[in-house]
């Protein structure tokens, strides 16, 4: 038992000892790639909810067709979805890369 309020005591110290500058210059990297990426997946996610708008549009208007029209409407509603997954794709691998370059970034000043 005062083994363990010990450690507790010891994290607790650790956990409240001021950060160095290189940590704190760390954390600031991270924070930034993190709000980067967090834009880069608001700024997808307009992107495709317009698109999918779009979609719903075409098959709304197609629905009210049986024509070849209604067809070309599906495949373009088609055409919109897919390509709204594919922006979705493409900004999560951009926000992963940031992360990824802002993580990298902090480890080189904490390595100094």
């Amino acid at each position: 038992m005062i083994r363990t309020a010990l450690i507790l005591a010891t994290l607790t110290l650790a956990a409240c000892s001021p950060q160095t500058p290189q940590e704190k210059q760390a954390d600031q990297l991270r924070d930034e790639a993190a709000a980067r990426a967090e834009s880069v997946m608001a700024e997808a996610g307009n992107v495709t909810a317009g698109m999918e708008s779009q979609a719903e549009a075409l098959m709304n208007e197609a629905g009210q067709m049986g024509t070849y029209e209604a067809k070309r409407l599906q495949v373009r509603a088609d055409a919109l979805k897919r390509e709204a997954d594919v922006v979705t794709e493409q900004a999560e691998a951009k926000a992963r890369a940031i992360k990824a370059e802002g993580e990298a970034k902090a480890s080189a000043i904490l390595a100094q």
